[in-house]
């Protein structure tokens, strides 16, 4: 009963909010040189050397009637870009494609070469280059992640990670995603500093997940530095969008920052009737009374309300033979008088951290977040003959509220020869939601040439096919080491989790009654990398998770979670002195005590399945020279259903591409006559996918090819330095795909059309 899309016809206009807090710690005699006066990472490895980009030499003439091209000094001493900072943080800004560190994957502030995870970053750079205008978009060069599962024009950022559905966490904190997956948070891109992709079961830091990983996305928060932009884009579908982002410090000593961060977007889509609107905002504050003490509030609204909604196409129609051949991608089968989708999410909360000394630190994060949403929407259910096809119309009322909190203790410290980063830490997680799903048949349409103002029922005339309410809550008590001895770094952690889970159902599915069901799991991880003088890591490591299951069988008898092990080794490269990283990792992933569809009453379910999936992936990112910088990696995956009461043992799972492969480069002139110019290209493959439990049917594979321009006017005119244009083209040959098809045939979603952007931008300090 999945549904996902968004439209409205007004035209949206950004407004402004602003946030304020404080707090008040001592501060380190250690931490007080630091000019910037945020928190410096504590790390157990060595520094790395900074990273630098190149700027434009801008010329001192006062008076120039004609272009006048910059010069710089030859590129010979500048070919690797010299590399990594101090200055890094592992939820803050980075230059370029490259970041070297995160927080993700161990909760503190560490070196990526050093983490014995595969972890992929996304940064800003990276998503402004590729012009990326959602979270699925940004993740299209991505090794290991399967996107857009429901079409092009989805309004839900939906993936699979190594063939498991992925959680999703803003600023290290879960969002809320009710059981039946219809009030769900979209967070805006251009409101990110970077998403960083952990791979592996992770439970062992954050709890409840699927084996496959998680995203965690970094919000932009105030800087010591400036930051004023304002940006406005244009392109296909009648695309109009304009964007503001400004911040910096709001007093002489830095100690009170701000930064507002906003968006309006009045836009249809390849689809007819269907819009895709947006009004976003996101006010933050930050007080830092000395150099060891740092409290920020984060804060976003957003609105979306679009005419139409996102839909599926039946497989008869878009790829598989059919004597009237494939409908366009413009083709829309719903009812677009009545059809729309309103969303509305809110979000509040602070991250706070504090240094006692050189040994002892403190971090808590914590955020309340709402979001409800109306949908009114045809759902395509297969064919009736070749031409027609069946309908459902689809009412939604759904909402969802969560808070979540993480208290972090962080102690660094020695024991002879052996450096110790030890995290101790307590999180919990309260999610409530409320789903009214009503259906009914409604006439088919004719796909080829179709005919709009079939009869539809109103909301209150029909009965609630799902009317439930849930809620789950979450505690975990979770400690990690991260021990250096010499070049190897050994991590260790291991978590206890309770979870209390329930809904009542008042309708017709599931059976109308209460379930609950309490559970505690133990999780873990263990770790070890080693750091070759040449900047070579190669790593092992071990890690488990964990998911609640909501119900109980035929019998009576509640379900167990559903656990999960995955055994990885792998190997990290950064060149020392230069600003690019390959990685590369092999995995095994098992998955035991998965729900299935009862084959004797489908309104239930029993734990009998398991799965494994087997895969190598390998990543490159980085500058290979200080003009040319790429992005780009491979996965195999081997997604087998190993045992099944349904008979899909021995079946691939669905929807994972088998194979990936992707590269993206971006070439850059700062010198000679084509200085300020830059060019970008990239090629996207995307493998087979199975479409169905019992591989009745392949979704085929496809090859995209993306492209962009940009110019910098700071090379043209000196006056003119604050002035960037930029051209983006995706699916630039237009190819005709499917990207995948979420439980069948009558399920499957267009990919993107060809799209043409263009971005204006101007900044100041």
């Amino acid at each position: 009963m999945e549904f996902r899309t968004l439209k409205n016809e007004k035209r949206l206009t950004a407004m402004t909010l602003a946030g304020l807090a404080m707090v008040a710690m001592t501060k380190s005699p250690a931490q007080a040189q630091n000019a910037g006066g945020t928190l410096p990472p504590v790390t157990v490895d060595a520094p790395k050397p900074e990273r630098a980009r190149a700027k434009p030499v801008r010329s001192t003439s006062p008076a120039r009637a004609t272009r006048t091209v910059a010069r710089r000094a030859p590129a010979a001493t500048q070919q690797a870009v010299p590399a990594v900072s101090g200055g890094e943080k592992g939820n803050g800004p980075v230059t370029g494609y490259l970041a070297s560190q995160s927080m993700t994957a161990t909760k503190t502030d560490t070196p990526i070469l050093s983490t014995p995870q595969s972890i992929s970053v996304v940064t800003k750079d990276q998503i402004e280059a590729q012009g990326a205008q959602n979270v699925s978009e940004a993740l299209r060069y991505t090794p290991g992640v399967t996107v857009v599962s429901f079409g092009a024009n989805a309004f839900f950022d939906t993936f699979k990670l190594r063939g498991f559905e992925a959680p999703r966490y803003l600023d290290g904190l879960r969002l809320p995603a009710d059981t039946t997956t219809f009030a769900v948070p979209r967070i805006e891109t251009y409101g990110l500093e970077r998403l960083e992709v952990l791979k592996g079961p992770s439970s062992g830091l954050y709890g409840q997940s699927d084996p496959g990983g998680l995203l965690n996305m970094v919000s932009k928060r105030p800087t010591a530095t400036p930051t004023n932009e304002i940006v406005g884009s244009f392109g296909s579908f009648e695309r109009f969008q304009g964007a503001f982002d400004i911040g910096g410090p709001i007093d002489k000593d830095g100690q009170y920052l701000y930064r507002i961060v906003g968006l309006g977007r009045d836009s249809n889509t390849q689809t007819d009737f269907v819009q895709d609107n947006k009004l976003f905002i996101a006010p933050s504050f930050t007080y830092r009374p000395d150099a060891d003490t740092s409290f920020t509030m984060l804060s976003q609204y957003q609105k979306v309300d679009n005419k139409g909604y996102q839909q599926y196409v039946t497989g008869q129609v878009s790829f598989l033979p059919n004597p009237n051949g494939h409908i366009p991608y413009s083709r829309y089968l719903g009812e677009p008088s009545i059809d729309g989708y309103h969303l509305e999410q809110f979000m509040l909360g602070y991250a706070f951290e504090h240094r006692f000394n050189d040994m002892f630190q403190i971090r808590q994060n914590l955020r309340y977040t709402e979001v409800t949403n109306d949908l009114a929407s045809v759902r395509t259910e297969g064919m009736v003959t070749d031409r027609l096809v069946a309908r459902t119309y689809n009412y939604v009322k759904a909402s969802a509220a969560n808070v979540a909190v993480d208290n972090q203790i962080q102690a660094d410290f020695a024991t002879g020869p052996l450096t110790h980063k030890v995290l101790l830490g307590m999180d919990y997680f309260n999610l409530w939601s409320n789903t009214d799903y009503r259906t009914t048949v409604i006439a088919p349409i004719d796909a080829y040439s179709p005919a709009y103002g079939a009869a539809v029922p109103s909301f209150s005339s029909l009965a609630p096919f799902i009317l439930r309410s849930d809620s789950l809550k979450q505690a975990g008590l979770y400690i990690q080491d991260q021990v250096k001895l010499d070049r190897f770094t050994l991590t260790l952690s291991g978590r206890q989790d309770w979870t209390s889970s329930g809904f009542q159902s008042l309708a017709f599915y599931p059976p109308a009654g209460i379930y609950n069901r309490d559970d505690s799991a133990q999780t873990g991880r263990v770790g070890l990398s080693y750091l070759f003088d040449i900047g070579l890591a190669p790593y092992v490591s071990y890690s488990t998770s964990f998911t609640p299951n909501l119900g109980a069988d035929l019998t009576g008898n509640s379900f167990k979670p559903t656990t999960g092990e995955n055994i990885e080794g792998g190997v990290k490269f950064m060149p020392v002195g230069s600003n690019f990283m390959v990685t590369a990792a092999i995995f095994d992933t098992k998955q035991k005590d998965v729900l299935t569809t009862s084959p004797i009453n489908p309104f239930f379910s029993v734990q009998t399945d398991a799965v494994r999936v087997r895969g190598f992936e390998l990543e490159v990112k980085g500058n290979l020279t200080r003009e040319f910088e790429i992005t780009g990696g491979y996965a195999h995956l081997d997604p087998k259903v190993t045992q099944s009461i349904a008979g899909y043992a021995g079946k691939y799972m669905i929807n994972t591409a088998l194979d990936q492969a992707s590269l993206w480069g971006k070439y850059t002139w700062y010198d000679g006559p084509l200085a300020g110019f830059g060019i970008g290209a990239g090629v996207r493959y995307v493998g087979d996918t199975y479409g169905d439990n019992f591989n009745t049917f392949v979704v085929p594979s496809y090859t995209l090819i993306d492209a962009s321009a940009s110019y910098d006017f700071a090379y043209l005119r000196a006056d003119w330095k604050n002035w960037k244009a930029q051209i983006n083209v995706t699916n630039l040959t237009n190819k005709y795909y499917v990207a995948s098809c979420f439980t069948g045939l009558a399920y499957c979603g267009f990919g993107n059309a060809r799209t043409v952007l263009g971005t204006l931008k101007y900044t100041w300090n």
